[in-house]
């Protein structure tokens, strides 16, 4: 049945409306006219377009409110607290009644209400939100039963019958049952692994810790050791070529061939090998002091 324009009459509507030559799928008659009851019965007219009114959007977001009972103030709101805030004035401030003014009065009519209904206010926030955090608790509690009910539960009949058949290479395999002796033994190897690394890290905290001291006599602190670093480092008119030209890549492959050798190229001992030799005799009788003193040099 196609659909006619809401604009038009009632009458010119069920003139207009035929009864389908197909047959439908129901059994009941179909309505040929429209009840008093109906609030189509009365011709109203509509535009074609609709003019439901549309709710205005609300602009910006709403600030997070402000939490009354923070757990950092299990005292509010107490008696101490409700006494804090809703203080009287002191004896000598108070003005007698006979000498205030009618607005004075009524001043003092306003702050005494405001101390009464912030005091009540606050007992009921609180009372309020007690019972708020009661009633989530149970919730909570009741979920958290019903979820270890259900996962507790045996399989339906149903679905033990109705299940496919897995291989029992595919199903999930138990857990290794260890004995108490063999939980323990464990427990004892991962517990001295894990003391172990943690003096490692001891000592190595140490041991940065005893560098760091050491290095601290070297470090520039003031502008005086500032601008005296950078006039020996910059002001300098030794030529850097005064100690000779800087070796080839050839040279220096030869000495990496020769570095096993105790007399260096053939026999001949020069003043670069002289050099790197002491400097690493230096180095390693550093690392033995060291050692043997239990701290940086």
């Amino acid at each position: 049945m196609e659909t006619l324009p809401s604009s038009m009459c009632r009458a010119c509507r069920l003139r207009l409306l035929k009864p389908s030559s197909t047959r439908g799928f129901s059994t009941s008659a179909a309505r040929t006219h429209i009840p008093p009851e109906s609030p189509v019965f009365v011709d109203v007219p509509e535009p074609y377009q609709s003019i439901r009114e549309r709710p205005i959007p609300a602009k910006g977001l709403l600030p997070v409110p402000r939490e009354l009972f923070p757990a950092r103030r299990p005292d509010k709101p107490g008696k101490e607290y409700l006494a804090n805030v809703t203080r009287d004035p002191l004896p000598k401030n108070v003005v007698p009644e006979e000498e205030l003014t009618e607005l004075g009065k009524y001043k003092r009519r306003m702050a005494e209400l405001r101390k009464s209904y912030l005091r009540d206010g606050l007992k009921e926030l609180h009372r309020r939100k007690k019972s708020i955090d009661a009633q989530l608790v149970q919730r909570s509690a009741h979920k958290w039963h019903e979820s270890a009910r259900l996962a507790a539960q045996q399989e339906r009949e149903d679905e033990r019958l109705t299940r496919i058949s897995v291989p029992s290479a595919m199903q999930p395999q138990k857990p290794l049952q260890l004995s108490p002796e063999e939980e323990l033994a464990i427990y004892n190897a991962r517990k001295a692994a894990h003391d172990a690394r943690v003096a490692a890290k001891h000592e190595q905290r140490l041991e940065k810790l005893h560098t760091l001291y050491m290095n601290a006599r070297g470090f520039i602190t003031t502008k005086d050791q500032l601008a005296a670093a950078l006039d020996a480092t910059f002001t300098t008119t030794r030529s850097i070529w005064r100690s000779g030209k800087p070796d080839t890549v050839e040279e220096m492959i030869r000495r990496g061939r020769d570095r096993t050798s105790d007399q260096g190229r053939g026999g001949m001992m020069l003043a670069t090998d002289v050099n790197e030799r002491a400097l690493r005799d230096q180095e390693r009788m550093q690392k033995i002091a060291e050692k043997l003193s239990g701290g940086k040099i």
